[in-house]
């Protein structure tokens, strides 16, 4: 019975490390991996709770290693950075705390429009951008927005780089590519400062989360690379439709 038991649990820590390897990738590219590990940790028998905080926490370390990456794009966005890196460490914070202030249904609600509308925003960004081209325009709600989504992030956070997308497309300055390694870094603030809360006040499934973690710090690089090799126009369609997917998956759910 124990070996049978232990081998279940291999095979599970297996399968937690092909996800985590795709997801580092898809993290990197769109910010959607959540999508595909939540429910194959609900699947292994994680209550929503665990498979959350499992996720917020497994991710970090992918986000981290394509921040790295992502230097050369990141290299002309420090001052960018430098504006949103505290809203986005608070608004995680608050949002983590909210996760077990709140009934989940609250923002399990909310969760499906917040990504589907970001979604859109990435689709029709040229078009919205093309009435937003002022200084002032571009940089009044840019923090705010970010605190916002940094507090979802920090809540559930499933689709939180696409939100990242959107936002940053509308009301900042730069490439799509240099975009992208921007919202890269935002969404490991969001999900990195609720996740050190989380190792302390919330039920960790650790064995899950280590081999998650050291998943996505590997492929995390890889999907950076992987990022550069498309160009702006379809990466935004891919961010945008993988959005869109992930919102009616969760709408459906």
């Amino acid at each position: 019975m124990t070996v049978a038991c232990r081998r279940v649990k291999d095979v599970d820590l297996l399968v937690v490390a092909a996800v985590g390897l795709v997801a580092g990738v898809v993290n990197a590219i769109a910010g959607a991996g959540a999508l595909l590990t939540f429910p194959v940790f609900l699947a292994m028998g994680m209550t929503p709770l665990q498979a959350n905080v499992a996720n917020c926490i497994g991710v970090v370390p992918g986000n981290v290693a394509s921040t790295v990456s992502f230097r050369r794009e990141l290299a002309t966005q420090k001052p960018l950075l430098r504006r949103l890196i505290l809203p986005a460490a608070v608004g995680s914070l608050i949002g983590g705390l909210i996760l077990f202030a709140l009934p989940e249904r609250v923002f399990t609600y909310l969760v499906p429009i917040l990504l589907g509308l970001g979604a859109v925003l990435v689709l029709s960004q040229p078009l919205v951008a093309k009435k937003l081209r002022s200084t002032a325009a571009h940089r009044g709600p840019l923090r705010s927005l970010v605190f916002g989504t940094s507090v979802y992030g920090g809540y559930f956070g499933t689709g939180i780089g696409v939100i990242f997308f959107a936002v940053l497309g509308l009301f900042a300055k730069g490439t799509a590519h240099q975009l992208n390694a921007v919202k890269v870094v935002l969404q490991g603030i969001a999900n990195g400062v609720a996740g050190v809360l989380f190792c302390f006040i919330a039920p960790v499934p650790w064995p899950q989360t280590v081999v998650f973690g050291l998943a996505t710090m590997i492929s995390g690089p890889v999907g950076a690379y992987l990022s550069r090799k498309i160009p702006p126009a379809p990466l935004r369609y891919i961010i945008g439709t993988l959005g869109l997917v992930a919102a009616v998956r969760l709408a459906v759910a």
